[in-house]
Parts: C-alpha cells; sequence; structure tokens
C-alpha cells in the first residue's frame, strides 16, 4: 500500500508529479492507494491553490474520476462519499481569518467541489448506489453535516465567550487566542460550505424509485427532520449578521453568512428535488433574512443570491 505523507510543502511542480504517479498507480489496481485515499483527498482543497492556466487540476481531477469509477465498480460509493465529506475540513493552524477569506474562491473551485466532479459523483449515486445503501447513506450524510454545524456553532459560542468576559486585563491576555478563535470560526464556515456541497449533491441525486415506498418515506423524514432541525438553524443564523455589524462581540458575519448561503441552497435544492416537502414556515424564515440583509451594508453577494432565489422560488 501506498504511504502518503503531507504534500503542502511541495512546489506545484512537484505536486503535479506525485498526483500524476498516484494515477498511474490507481489505473494499475487501485487497492495500491485505497489505504491512502481519504488522506490524499484531504490535501486537495489547501495544496492546489493554482492560479489560472496551471495544470495541478488535470491529473487531480484524473485521480478523483479513477477513484469514483472504483468504487462504482465495487458498490462502495458510500466510502468515497464520506471521504470527500472528511476532506471538506479547512486547517485554520497555519491560515489567518483574512487568509481563508482571500482563499474562499480556490476552494470553491477546488477539483473535488468543481461543477464536473459533482456531475460524475451525482450520475453515480443515480445508478450505483444499492438500494440496500440508499437510506443509511442519507441518514449518515445528514449526521456528518450537522456534526459540522454543531462544532462551527460552538466555536461560535466560545468566541463570543472569549471576547465578552472577564477584566480588561484578561481580556488583554487572551487576545492571541480569541484572534486564534475567528480563524477557527472561519475555516469552520467554509468546511460547512464545501460538506453542503457534497451533502446537496448526495442527498438531491438518490434513487428513490428503486427502493419501497415504506424506505422512501424514511428517507424524506429524516430529510425533512434535518430542513426544519439544524439546517434551518444554520438558515436563520444569518438573521444575526444584523447584530454582529452593530455589536463588538467577536463574532464572524462573513462566516455566518456563508454557512447561511449554503444552508439556504442545500434546502432550496432538497424542495426542488422532491426530497423534502415544502414547510409553509419558510415563507417567514425568508421574510426575516430578506429583512436582516436589508440593514447589512457588506453582505456577502452569494448570500443575497441565495435569499433571492429562494423567495422566488417560494412566490412561483
Amino acid at each position: 500500500m501506498v504511504k502518503c505523507s503531507k504534500v503542502t510543502w511541495l512546489s506545484d511542480d512537484s505536486v503535479q508529479i506525485a498526483v500524476q504517479c498516484l494515477c498511474v498507480l490507481s489505473r494499475i489496481d487501485h487497492d495500491l492507494v485505497e489505504e491512502s485515499t481519504g488522506h490524499i483527498l484531504s490535501t486537495f482543497p489547501s495544496v492546489l491553490q493554482s492560479p489560472p492556466g496551471n495544470s495541478l487540476a488535470i491529473p487531480a481531477h484524473e485521480f478523483l474520476s479513477l477513484a469514483l469509477s472504483f468504487h462504482t465498480k465495487t458498490r462502495t460509493l458510500p466510502i468515497h462519499i464520506f471521504r470527500l465529506m472528511d476532506s471538506c475540513t479547512v486547517p485554520p493552524s497555519h491560515i489567518s481569518s483574512l487568509s481563508i477569506r482571500a482563499s474562499y474562491d480556490g476552494f470553491v473551485a477546488s477539483p473535488a467541489f468543481s461543477l464536473s466532479h459533482l456531475n460524475k459523483l451525482s450520475m453515480a449515486m443515480r445508478t450505483f448506489i444499492t438500494p440496500g445503501q440508499t437510506l443509511d447513506t442519507a441518514r449518515q450524510v445528514l449526521v456528518v453535516l450537522q456534526g459540522i454545524w454543531e462544532r462551527f456553532r460552538d466555536m461560535e459560542r466560545k468566541v463570543a465567550a472569549d471576547h465578552g468576559r472577564g477584566s480588561r486585563k484578561k481580556r488583554r491576555t487572551s487576545e492571541g487566542s480569541a484572534n486564534t478563535g475567528r480563524e477557527d470560526v472561519a475555516a469552520g464556515g467554509v468546511t460547512f460550505m464545501l460538506a453542503a456541497r457534497i451533502a446537496t449533491t448526495v442527498l438531491t441525486s438518490l434513487p428513490l424509485h428503486t427502493i419501497p415506498e415504506t424506505e422512501q418515506a424514511k428517507v424524506k423524514t429524516a430529510v425533512r427532520e434535518s430542513a426544519t432541525g439544524f439546517i434551518r438553524d444554520a438558515i436563520l443564523a444569518g438573521t444575526d449578521v444584523t447584530v454582529v455589524e452593530s455589536q463588538d462581540d467577536g463574532r464572524d458575519a462573513w462566516a455566518t453568512q456563508v454557512v447561511a448561503a449554503a444552508a439556504l441552497r442545500l434546502r432550496y435544492m432538497l424542495e426542488m428535488s422532491g426530497h423534502a416537502r415544502y414547510d409553509l414556515g419558510n415563507q417567514n424564515d425568508l421574510d426575516d433574512l430578506a429583512a436582516a440583509v436589508l440593514k447589512v451594508d457588506d453582505c456577502l453577494p452569494e448570500y443575497g443570491v441565495e435569499i433571492v432565489s429562494s423567495t422566488h422560488w417560494d412566490l412561483a
């Protein structure tokens, strides 16, 4: 088995050669790299931050296609899906909050989250997920995404607590810790956004027509409970941006809007796919969001777009 170590220190040329070698090994026998695939995928979002025209993405897309092909042939797509979701984690340890924002477009455009790869994943889901895997896959994807949301919320609470408690002297001594906390929150927001992209593709591509009606109902119930539970909570977190902008409580309005936009997109796509029933409370949610956005000068563009898209669909 191939043992892969961290490659973030390598030059673009070295990374390209390394991924090309992995592709050759995968074509010979994917089992040679299967044990290390999870680690390899985890490096893609941060390593493949290359300027336009760089050819790093070409071997990366090839490796993703080879891994997807292997798991479709072996009917083990859930393993690949959860590795992809694990790869969404953005490590904040050596990345400042501003650097995460500057790298945001690069994370979104990373090969694993590109439209071409997500389309291939969607097609594989519709064709190769077995009836026995459908319900468990839906539930586990929602559990993983909820865990990411809860960690993001915990990080927000910790930063708010560190920022708002104690004497001024204590606040000064914890300034470095507070900055680290903000970096954690920014990284957590991007992690949720990336994981939501994978979850959206998986959940809207489930082949429900291949399973009995009782199982279909269980899938829709799981999705609906999440849509009215933690997904709704993530969406409504966006209404807090007015508070964040007007009060210095140490929270990160940018990260909150990233999360809210991703959650809005997920709920919208689930409703469009028919995997979640329309909730009459959605319109009230969107009214609250629209009112909040109007009070914020630097609203994240994609956040406003998702609110408008969801409102337009509800009115239709």
